[in-house]
């Protein structure tokens, strides 16, 4: 099968997944789309290096990062940030109730005042702080359960068949090897080996519990 049959059969295989998946007592935001892009992004690769516009690695780059992906990551956090401006309520009640997160993330904000590089660790603080805004967004939503099985779900959906099409049949894109020994490795939609098994582990995790789930009535 060549390439670009298997992107037509990837796709239509993506398409009946979300079809079978659909729920339609389900009452979730649409909202919870942002934090299903967030985490594409984080559990894959990001948009600066889709496009193959990733700055040179180089000491300055590194430290600078992509305008690009900064611009994206950014307008997701703002519109996370009114989405929960909107559930102010239920947003207070959940960070009431997880104090020890509202410190650590103070914490890092503080910390950024003794940093060699403070506008670098500012930088990073703020990225971290949309992992707690994406959070907050699935939990706050009106249907938390679907909304954190849909949220599991769209996302598996695409990165763990991207990663399997990519690594077959675009191994360019897939696949990298190793700088001395030269041994091949799968990285499917992630930038390396270890960042594919993260998503796996997750996803994988994830698809346990929903089955699990699923099952439980018809087993005990």
């Amino acid at each position: 099968m060549s390439g670009h049959v298997a992107i037509i059969v990837f796709a239509l295989g993506i398409l009946g997944l979300s079809t079978l998946d659909r729920d339609r007592t389900a009452r979730t935001s649409k909202a919870l789309w942002i934090p299903v892009v967030w985490l594409s992004i984080g559990g894959s690769r990001m948009v600066s290096q889709w496009l193959q516009m990733a700055p040179p690695s180089s000491v300055d780059q590194y430290l600078d990062g992509s305008p690009l992906d900064r611009n994206i990551l950014m307008g997701l956090l703002a519109l996370g940030v009114m989405v929960l401006l909107s559930r102010g309520r239920q947003v207070e009640t959940l960070l009431r109730a997880n104090g020890p997160i509202v410190l650590f993330f103070s914490y890092g904000a503080v910390s950024v005042l003794w940093s060699d590089y403070p506008d670098v660790a500012f930088k990073r603080w703020t990225k971290s702080l949309g992992d707690l805004v994406m959070v907050l967004i699935v939990l706050t939503d009106p249907d938390r359960s679907s909304a954190v099985k849909r949220c599991l779900a769209r996302t598996a959906f695409l990165l763990l068949p991207a990663s399997i099409l990519l690594a077959k049949y675009y191994p360019d894109l897939g696949r990298t090897y190793d700088r001395w020994e030269g041994t091949q490795f799968w990285t499917g939609v992630g930038t390396d080996k270890n960042m594919l098994g993260m998503t796996c582990l997750v996803f994988g995790l994830g698809s346990a519990w929903r089955f699990l789930r699923s099952h439980s009535g018809a087993w005990w």
